[in-house]
């Protein structure tokens, strides 16, 4: 009898590591450490209704993690300067409040916070941000395979992969032109999201994050179009943490 209950306490505790090495993964995918930016360079084209040429700017922009928080099983991360402000901007935007969320089975949804939203909300119990981890916010799941198709159930069931995230393809190479990073090769998974006015394609690296942006619109001129050029990894892990007892927030 007691070498059935060293064995059990044993597999508690198994289950237990397994649970806990669970929560500390998520939030790998981007560097959701506090203080890791991104910077950005590239170029916003709009319609010009009485020139021959649209409208056209070089821009540098910057995407930042401002605060982290860790719940059960989640990560969270408030991020100023989403590329996507760009869109629709002629270049002039300003850099608005995100939400990334990572949780443990490694999905990553985003959403748009914007310029009203209360942070102060975010400071809830632990299931605070299961309403943002929805179809419609869902952006990917790692380990990504090509192919792969990220959205909700309704849009997934299309047989044109519009309406979703999906997984285009992927290819090693080594990012020597972005200062902060290593120069072995790096894989780099390239996903679109299509629909009827526009389409989106990004370029992703796991444990960095965003290393390209494109936004295309098919009618009226709305174009932008970023590569990352430097990258700046914030505090380690032990910084990520529920800060609803900050008295900075």
């Amino acid at each position: 009898m007691s070498k059935m209950v060293c064995v059990l306490a044993l597999c508690i505790v198994a289950v237990r590591g397994l649970q806990e090495q669970k929560a500390t993964d998520a939030g790998k995918f981007f560097a959701l450490t506090p203080g890791t930016y991104w910077l950005y360079q590239g170029t916003v084209r709009w319609e010009e209704p009485e020139e021959e040429k649209p409208g056209s700017t070089d821009v540098t922009w910057k995407m930042a993690v401002q605060r982290v928080i860790r719940k059960k099983d989640v990560v969270a991360a408030v991020v100023t300067g989403f590329p996507a402000d760009l869109d629709w901007s002629g270049g002039k935007a300003e850099a608005r409040p995100w939400l990334i969320v990572e949780n443990e089975k490694h999905e990553v949804y985003y959403e748009n916070l914007g310029p009203e939203y209360d942070l102060s909300r975010l400071n809830g119990d632990d299931h605070i941000f299961d309403k943002f981890q929805v179809g419609d916010n869902l952006l990917l799941q790692w380990p990504l395979r090509i192919g792969a198709k990220f959205c909700d159930e309704e849009a997934k069931k299309r047989e044109d992969d519009m309406y979703c995230w999906v997984v285009g393809e992927s290819k090693k190479t080594k990012l020597e032109k972005v200062k902060g990073l290593p120069s072995e090769e790096q894989t780099v998974y390239r996903i679109h999201y299509r629909t009827l006015p526009d389409d989106t394609t990004i370029e992703l690296v796991q444990g960095i994050g965003l290393v390209s942006y494109e936004y295309h619109h098919h009618g009226t001129v709305a174009d932008t179009e970023l590569q990352l050029v430097e990258f700046h990894p914030g505090a380690g892990e032990a910084e990520v943490k529920d800060n609803k007892n900050d008295p900075a927030h």
